[in-house]
């Protein structure tokens, strides 16, 4: 047997816990830029202290077993690799590009999820859910910021890992709602984070011997504070609520982006910006007045 799970989630858990977690990853975008290592190495070393906090975490709060059967083994090295490939993909993005502009592309995943869960469930498209999409695509067009000719190969490189990287984040989301909520979500994301690492590490430099005690600060904090805390509530909230609903919600995160952005880096948005962020607030607040 895995061990105990986690109490179970009810609704109103689930949605405090998926915007407290949405709004502190609205803070990792501030780190793609900030960390002077590749997006591999950031995702390696991310994921390493990430998810032996969490396996802590796990081992101390709920004393979790890891008595897991071979599926489970074999469906959480599906989701590491998922989440690898998305996390490297997402730093990616934004480091050819900007931060902007890898952010608000990988908020296609909603639309992933709206198109492949009733795949899933054996159910059909619902209009509301692809109106929800449309509203979220309205929203990040608004928000993308314009550029000149000579940027758009950049943007156009950073659109197109965004969007790759939305797809693998859906399908992930997807895979732990379906196959892998019976597990306890604490003890779910810290073997996925050390399955990242188990996939990444051989290809990682030797940079992060090189870097100041500043770049390791920073690595602790966005490993512990920006990955662990809001993975876990994530994950949590993923037993609660459908994986469309938390995607919907997720489109909160370039909103708390630009909002953080703003408070830190002094990047005052545009009109334009905050009519975007409008449409996806709008769409988030549907679908949790619609669970709650």
């Amino acid at each position: 047997m895995p061990g105990p799970a986690a109490p179970p989630t009810n609704q109103p858990q689930a949605l405090m816990s998926i915007h407290l977690g949405i709004a502190l990853l609205g803070g990792t975008a501030l780190f793609s830029k900030g960390v002077p290592l590749s997006a591999l190495d950031i995702t390696t070393w991310r994921s390493l202290l990430a998810g032996l906090f969490l396996l802590w975490l796990a081992r101390l709060k709920w004393h979790v077993s890891l008595r897991l059967s071979g599926r489970d083994w074999a469906l959480l090295g599906i989701a590491a690799a998922l989440m690898a490939a998305h996390w490297v993909s997402y730093f990616h993005s934004m480091q050819v590009s900007s931060v902007a502009t890898g952010m608000l592309a990988l908020f296609t995943y909603p639309i992933f999820i709206v198109l492949l869960e009733p795949w899933v469930e054996g159910t059909r498209l619902k209009a509301k859910d692809l109106a929800a999409a449309g509203l979220v695509c309205i929203g990040v067009w608004l928000l993308v910021p314009g550029g000149d000719s000579s940027a758009q190969g950049d943007s156009l490189a950073g659109v197109l890992w965004g969007v790759f990287s939305g797809l693998l984040f859906a399908a992930r989301n997807l895979l732990v709602r379906y196959r892998l909520s019976h597990l306890n979500p604490v003890l779910s994301m810290s073997l996925q984070a050390l399955g990242v690492v188990v996939l990444t590490l051989p290809f990682v430099s030797g940079e992060i011997m090189d870097a100041s005690p500043s770049t390791g600060i920073a690595m602790l904090v966005l490993a512990i504070v920006f990955t662990a805390a809001p993975h876990a509530l994530m994950t949590f909230a993923l037993g609660g609520l459908k994986a469309k609903t938390v995607g919907m919600i997720g489109c909160l995160q370039p909103v708390y982006g630009v909002l953080l952005a703003w408070l830190i880096l002094g990047e005052v948005p545009t009109w334009l910006t905050l009519v975007g962020g409008s449409f996806i607030v709008a769409a988030a607040a549907l679908e949790t007045l619609r669970r709650s």
